[in-house]
């Protein structure tokens, strides 16, 4: 394990060779340009960077280009393939100048248009537009053969420039206007309406008049005057604009000269054909060293134009090398190489004097303070390096222990293994306490404290051994304010006071550990604050505030959580080394900046226990390509907000011009976006992020190098597609978003328009066809009703048929018999039976009468009728006790046919037990509910159902009860009784 952890340590400590040059990014046909010509350059206010080259123009997002080229067969395309000249008017319309005409681009259609300022020239061939100046309120002077039109973008109309001079004219601009220069005079024009305001005569001063001269406007209110009469020699003169006069001074360059621009500092930046030409407003020359430069100005290649940027990012063109990105910021770092070259730095220190001790691979150097000279001091690897209160150096040898160098230069063996004073001559880090004269050693077997008077003087700490600590591989330590030592080590993290007694200690051996996670502890500083930063080999870095811990890392911004080094500088920065670069924290704004090459930094991967600060507040980084310095005073990052734009879109793998808002057809499968931020420095570190409303809504992370939206077949509805980009992940959840609307519509059958006629048809329909069955039913239902009606009124009509005629006839007879009795006393049996049969008929008659003058009867009236029925009986037969049980739970209705056979069926089973049944008692239940019931008993002789079913009626009975719809049950036996139930 141990082997393996050093092997890792190692590892850190010699990191890969970088291979791009700091501060510089160069782009050539390799990377996507249309060709290595490039001609014009200029970054519109979307912050896309828009490069002309001799065949096409292009356009930068920072990661991709985007090509538009001429086609003869397509007029919406660019006039000609050689681009002359860029800008963009106040409107946000893009203006390209070629060889042969001008152009207008439209962003939302990806389309060009042609523009003829002068009409009666639309048809000449090779129309070539050089110049197109940027003026105030966004307008635009765009010369064309010696003559200016005036682009009003608010009106869209062009005004021609009022030239009463018929020799060739160059012109240029400024915030007072448009300038004409002219056989050796100045004319001033104003910028909207054209007028002529003034004319200044030609300086007595120029003896004669310039055969060539090509002028440009700085960034104040000189305009710089190029006098090319000699090519090979042009000279630069400056014409002041706000007091009229020639400045003195001139410079003469040594080639021809294509353009010069200015940056924020009004310095000029000259295109000439020997390279680029940085010059101040003095009309001084400033330098390159070659280290600075990358490959393509260190071949002197001809420069064709440069364009400054709002970001201080310097654009430059070449004839043939395609185009070069400056990051100005470059200025902040500077690379240390002591022999010129590239070579891994170990280590760094400041003795008294001031001059800087070096560490490198091929030895140890010192230069001087007075002298600047670079000389070695030892010709062997030296790892750490320390410089204690009398100026003594102490350098860790590798794998040899520690030595010291006096002031004469000569080198003394202190410690070593071998004479028992070090545990391990492998040494990670020195550390020297000035103020108690005491050197703690970093070794990978424990920590050693030497009094550097006395350097017999030796206490050890380890984890076995003396004041325990928690671990063994001593990767740093550092002394803070209060005299505390912070020891930084693979177990995690002690803190001694300045007695050497252990005050904290932070475990970080497990995942567990309730403040910094199982990881190696590589490095601590101390802010302004007093706060402790503490840097890990792989959780990125800690704040510790009293024993409060506060961690970063990659979700926070931190570009990498592999920490090497960790320093405060004066402004309460952090600068944290990983092994992805350099990264600043900002305490005041909580957020993290990273540097990488692109900034200008020399490097991209530090050594373990490198990082230090002099004392001239400068950080001194040890690296594989040499001792990279950091002035933190000129170096003040800004994160900033990026906007998102949608660069193309397809439907079904077709180009579609870019809107706000797309429609798709029922039958359109597929949409797709690409999206971009544009940004030049570290773009490919850009966090991107979409989400569709209603369809996905979590944010969804992408690729900086694949920024394609794709959608396969939508829902048929209304969504919003949602898009963000910012430079890291800490930042993206504050991003600016951009959006689009997507909406699918819907096949015919699902339209609404369709949908809601044809549902309103169908309701038609339905309502109409329910209305005709509910037509048709009421019509049955009326001629039901007739019927019954019809049937009601026969029913009355036989009921008093029988009342008048059946009635009236039984009561004649039941007259005549008691007429016969009267007159004699002879057949007195024959008379009284007439006479009980006549009674019987008309109380049968009265019965259905009374049934047929109802439609539906209720189960209590015919259980009173078959009650009144038992009184008038029951004195017949005083001998026989006749009880009626009723119990009504809910009502029931019946038939009138159900009703005369149920009072029937009763009636016979009555009749039967009190004549043929020699009963003493009779029990008649009656029970009125969802079920009705009957029950008929007598305590008789019974019979044999088996020999006896057809006397007594019961055929009868059951005949009846299957044309009602009854149920009979018929319970008897000999010498028992017998037992009639009836349900319904």
């Amino acid at each position: 394990m141990q082997r393996r952890l050093l092997n890792y340590l190692i590892m850190m400590m010699i990191p890969f060779w970088g291979l791009t040059q700091p501060g510089f990014v160069h782009y050539s046909i390799k990377n996507g340009l249309t060709q290595n010509a490039v001609t014009a350059i200029f970054k519109d206010s979307k912050g896309f960077v828009w490069m002309g080259t001799q065949d096409g123009l292009n356009r930068f997002d920072g990661l991709t280009f985007k090509h538009f080229k001429h086609n003869s067969v397509d007029t919406t395309t660019i006039s000609d393939q050689y681009i002359t000249a860029i800008a963009e008017d106040g409107s946000g319309n893009l203006w390209v100048g070629t060889r042969n005409g001008l152009n207008m681009y439209d962003a939302i259609s990806g389309k060009f248009e042609r523009i003829h300022p002068d009409p009666s020239r639309k048809k000449v061939i090779q129309y070539a537009f050089h110049q197109i100046i940027l003026m105030e309120a966004g307008n635009l002077a765009i010369v064309v053969e010696g003559q200016v039109f005036i682009w009003n973008h608010l009106q869209k109309t062009f005004k021609k420039l009022t030239n009463h001079s018929y020799s060739p004219s160059i012109f240029t601009a400024n915030q007072l206007g448009i300038w004409k220069y002219n056989e050796g005079c100045f004319s001033l024009y104003n910028s909207i309406s054209g007028r002529l305001i003034k004319t200044i005569q030609r300086d007595r001063l120029l003896k004669s008049v310039p055969k060539s001269v090509r002028i440009f406007a700085d960034n104040l209110h000189a305009i710089w005057v190029v006098d090319e009469s000699n090519e090979a020699k042009p000279v630069i003169k400056k014409f002041d604009t706000q007091k009229l006069i020639w400045i003195s001074d001139s410079i003469v360059l040594n080639n021809k000269i294509s353009q010069i621009s200015f940056d924020k500092n009004n310095h000029a930046w000259v295109a000439s054909l020997s390279g680029i030409i940085h010059i101040d407003p003095d009309l001084r020359i400033i330098p390159w060293s070659s280290s600075q430069l990358p490959e393509p100005l260190n071949q002197l290649n001809a420069v064709l134009c440069s364009f400054h940027d709002n970001a201080g990012l310097i654009w430059i063109g070449f004839a043939n090398n395609g185009a070069v990105l400056y990051n100005t910021e470059a200025i902040a770092y500077d690379l240390l190489q002591p022999i010129q070259k590239r070579e891994t730095v170990f280590a760094y220190t400041q003795d008294v004097l001031g001059n800087e001790w070096i560490a490198a691979v091929s030895g140890l150097y010192k230069s001087e303070a007075a002298s600047q000279s670079i000389k070695r001091v030892l010709n062997k690897k030296v790892r750490a390096l320390a410089v204690g209160r009398n100026g003594m150096i102490w350098a860790a040898i590798e794998n040899e222990g520690l030595f010291m160098i006096d002031k004469s230069q000569k080198i003394k063996l202190i410690a070593n293994v071998q004479n028992g004073l070090l545990p391990d001559n492998t040494i990670f880090h020195l550390n020297a306490s000035l103020e108690n004269n005491q050197l703690f050693i970093a070794t990978k077997s424990g920590l050693v404290k030497l009094a550097m008077e006395n350097t017999k003087e030796i206490v050890h700490y380890s984890v076995n051994k003396g004041s325990p600590i928690a671990g063994s591989y001593i990767l740093h330590s550092f002394t803070d304010s209060k005299k505390r030592l912070w020891i930084s080590t693979n177990g995690g993290l002690t803190v001694l006071n300045s007695q050497g007694k252990k005050v904290f200690e932070y475990k970080t051996d497990t995942d567990q550990s309730p403040h910094i996670k199982r990881t190696i502890v590589t490095g601590c500083t101390e802010d302004n604050n007093g706060n402790i930063w503490i840097a890990t080999l792989s959780n990125g870095i800690y704040k510790w505030n009293n024993q409060q811990f506060t961690h970063y890392d990659q979700t926070n911004g931190l570009s990498g959580n592999v920490v090497s080094g960790i320093v405060a500088d004066q402004y309460n920065r952090i600068w944290v080394a990983t092994t992805t670069g350099m990264n600043v924290f900002d305490q005041t704004t909580n957020q993290f900046f990273a540097i990488t090459e692109q900034n200008g930094i020399p490097a991209s991967d530090y050594l373990l226990a490198s990082f230090t600060k002099n004392t001239k507040g400068k950080l001194m980084a040890g690296s594989s390509e040499g001792l990279v310095v950091i002035n933190p005073e000129m170096v003040n990052p800004v994160n900033k907000k990026l906007n998102c734009f949608v660069t193309d879109a397809s439907i079904n793998y077709v180009s579609v011009p870019i809107k706000n808002e797309y429609v798709l057809l029922s039958d359109d499968k597929s949409i797709s976006f690409e999206i971009s931020a544009p940004s030049f420095i570290n773009a490919d570190k850009i966090v991107y992020q979409y989400r569709c409303v209603g369809l996905i809504d979590s944010w969804v992370s992408m690729q900086s190098n694949n920024r394609r939206i794709s959608f396969t077949n939508l829902p048929f509805k209304k969504l919003k597609l949602e898009f963000r980009a910012a430079e890291n992940i800490a930042q993206i959840n504050t991003a600016i978003i951009g959006n689009i609307y997507i909406s699918r519509t819907p096949p015919l059958w699902q339209n609404i328009y369709f949908l809601v006629p044809f549902i309103l048809g169908i309701a038609i329909l339905v309502f109409l066809f329910i209305r005709s069955l509910t037509q048709r039913k009421i019509n049955e239902q009326l001629q039901k009703a007739a019927i019954e009606k019809t049937i009601y009124k026969e029913r009355e009509r036989i009921s008093r048929d029988l009342h008048d005629h059946l009635g009236a006839y039984a009561s004649a007879i039941k007259s005549n018999i008691v007429q016969l009795e009267k007159k004699g006393n002879n057949n007195n049996d024959t008379m009284h039976q007439l006479k009980g049969n006549a009674e019987d008929m008309v109380n049968a008659l009265r019965e259905t009468i009374w049934v047929m003058q109802y439609q539906q009867i209720s189960l209590t009236s015919l259980s009173d009728r078959f009650k009144n029925l038992i009184n008038r009986i029951a004195p017949n037969y005083p001998d026989i006790q006749i009880d009626v049980k009723e119990t009504v739970e809910v009502e029931k209705i019946v038939s009138p046919g159900e009703s005369i056979h149920l009072l029937r069926i009763m009636q016979e089973a009555l009749t039967n037990a009190l004549k043929h049944s020699q009963c003493t008692h009779i029990l008649v239940e009656i029970l009125i509910g969802h079920q009705g019931k009957v029950i008929i008993e007598d305590n008789g002789i019974g019979f044999d159902l088996s020999s006896d079913s057809t006397g007594y009626g019961l055929q009868n009975m059951k005949d009846r009860a299957l044309e009602a719809g009854l149920v009979v049950q018929i319970e008897s036996n000999k010498g028992v009784g017998t037992r009639i139930c009836l349900l319904f």
